[in-house]
């Protein structure tokens, strides 16, 4: 009885153990619990290093089609420069894309909570996504001085794409090197998708 009871508390911790690497280098978090799960995904990064944008978005769009879940990166549809806010909207609800992800660059001084608990008030703007949160993101990419190759955090957003733009989810990284696409791919991408899908925030493909 008493090998069977620590089988079971083993087990549990085994799960608990893997249930906290899904959001390990994942800092800041805040959901949406009313929001419904995105079943077409557009992914922009608002990077303006075309190699490093292009290495983000498909990173993102590879995991979630990996899942199972429809995404196109932002660069077929604007590939010469970064899209606007009203360009974004303006194509995801011409191509039916219900959710739009954008990851833009942190400043190191920007810490916020730095844990991975997820906060239980909502962040101010998450209504107004378009207008308030993508327009400030997108001018500080599109008029800051090029970026380095030093390590940098990074803000994760997943966004409604209907009316002004209602905020589903949100984390930002630990600091990380942006041209390191393997660690990118392992320690950033897969695991916001699977965060999301772990949180229910997106569907698989019918």
């Amino acid at each position: 009885m008493r090998s069977q009871f620590m089988r079971l508390v083993l087990a549990a911790s085994l799960v608990a153990a893997l249930s906290g690497c899904a959001k390990t280098n994942l800092t800041n978090l805040w959901k949406n619990p009313e929001a419904a799960p995105l079943e077409n995904i557009l992914v922009v990064s608002l990077e303006r290093d075309p190699d490093l944008r292009r290495m983000w978005e498909d990173a993102i769009t590879a995991e979630f089609q990996a899942n199972g879940v429809m995404a196109r990166p932002g660069y077929a549809l604007f590939p010469s420069q970064l899209p606007d806010s009203q360009q974004v909207v303006s194509v995801a609800r011409r191509d039916r894309y219900d959710g739009v992800v954008v990851t833009h660059r942190l400043t190191l001084t920007e810490t916020g909570a730095f844990d991975s608990d997820y906060a239980k008030n909502a962040p101010g703007g998450s209504n107004d996504y378009w207008r308030g949160w993508y327009h400030t993101h997108y001018m500080q990419a599109t008029t800051a001085a090029p970026a380095g190759d030093e390590d940098a955090r990074f803000q994760i957003d997943v966004a409604n794409a209907a009316g002004r733009g209602t905020l589903v989810w949100t984390g930002s990284t630990t600091p990380i090197k942006a041209t390191d696409a393997e660690k990118l791919q392992a320690e950033v991408c897969g695991q916001v998708v699977s965060e999301l899908t772990r949180q229910g925030l997106v569907a698989k493909r019918k």
